[in-house]
């Protein structure tokens, strides 16, 4: 990696955890609402990180921290349930995981914590190679392919038909070589014969 661009960006405690969340959204593909409520459920996080894991969580997701968190966004209760439902499904992962569990502990990639210098976020591009899959044909072509191999065969059929030599004339074998309609007619005998009816 020959070239390095570094951008320092002004920042301050309120809202460097929306602005390194903007940065990775193209990994975590959240809506602005989502990350405003992630945002703040990791500044809580960092705030009481002396608790355990799991107490931290749900001290952090409590109903007096929950309506703490709607209040400084402004959003209605119903609405904020929704985003947390969302951050903790599998449809909204990260690396795999959720990126809330169901203990309410967050992802500990997404664990970050700023300090008074603020926070410096590095991604690097590796470049790899892509194989690519091989051109999905289209209906129309597919389509278009079978009417021209269908037209190739009749035309090849019609072909044969026309080119096919006609067949040779049907000829009496040697033994009926003689014409039976020229042969003589014999004399016909008259026969004397009666028949009597039988006696009632």
């Amino acid at each position: 990696m020959k070239q390095k661009k570094v951008i320092s960006l002004p920042t301050n405690e309120g809202k460097v955890y929306r602005q390194i969340l903007a940065f990775m959204n193209f990994m975590l593909n959240l809506t602005p609402q989502e990350r405003d409520v992630l945002a703040e459920v990791i500044k809580l996080d960092n705030e009481y990180e002396a608790l355990p894991p799991e107490k931290r969580g749900k001290f952090i997701l409590s109903t007096d921290m929950r309506k703490e968190i709607r209040d400084s966004l402004n959003i209605e209760e119903k609405q904020f349930n929704v985003i947390l439902s969302r951050l903790k499904s599998t449809k909204k992962s990260f690396m795999g995981k959720p990126i809330i569990d169901d203990n309410n502990i967050i992802h500990p990639e997404l664990k970050f914590k700023p300090d008074q210098d603020g926070f410096r976020f590095e991604v690097n591009f590796v470049m790899t190679t892509v194989s690519t899959p091989a051109p999905v044909k289209q209906f129309t072509e597919e389509l278009e392919e079978q009417m021209v191999e269908q037209q190739e065969e009749e035309n090849k059929f019609i072909e044969e038909q026309l080119w096919t030599p006609a067949p040779e004339p049907i000829t009496n074998p040697t033994e009926y070589k003689h014409d039976a309609a020229q042969a003589p007619v014999l004399e016909e005998e008259d026969w004397d014969i009666s028949i009597t009816p039988p006696n009632e």
